[in-house]
């Protein structure tokens, strides 16, 4: 695959931002002289340089020069919540839309649930 530079420099730029890096302390970090990656204008550096710029950057190489066309999505740190546990909580106050949830509805939430989930599982 042949490296489009633009595009590798571009991935280069984002990832230093992110880090709080310019360029030139990017490629002296890398071990190169500080204009080193201006100069990928015109020629491809090697792999061997690319996967030292990425180590700096704290990416792969893959990703660096774009091999990987989407990042890896990250998830959420979601944990479950059991809504029965919640609602059965005596400790528990609901309110809906800022007016509070009298017993009366709340029994009528939790029969929905229930019948809801019966049919879903039925």
């Amino acid at each position: 695959m042949k490296l489009d530079n633009g595009e590798l420099l571009k991935n280069i730029r984002r990832f230093a931002k992110k880090n709080g890096l310019t360029l030139a302390e990017v490629a002296t970090l890398a071990g190169l002289s500080a204009s080193a990656i201006y100069s990928w204008k015109k020629h491809t550096p090697s792999k061997g340089t690319l996967k030292e710029v990425a180590q700096v950057l704290g990416t792969s190489y893959s990703k660096l020069v774009g091999k990987e066309d989407k990042p890896e999505p990250t998830q959420p740190d979601v944990t479950a919540v059991d809504l029965k546990k919640v609602i059965e909580n005596k400790k528990n106050h609901f309110e809906y839309d800022g007016q509070p949830v009298s017993p009366e509805q709340l029994k009528i939430i939790r029969n929905v649930l229930k019948t809801m989930f019966k049919q879903a599982h039925g």
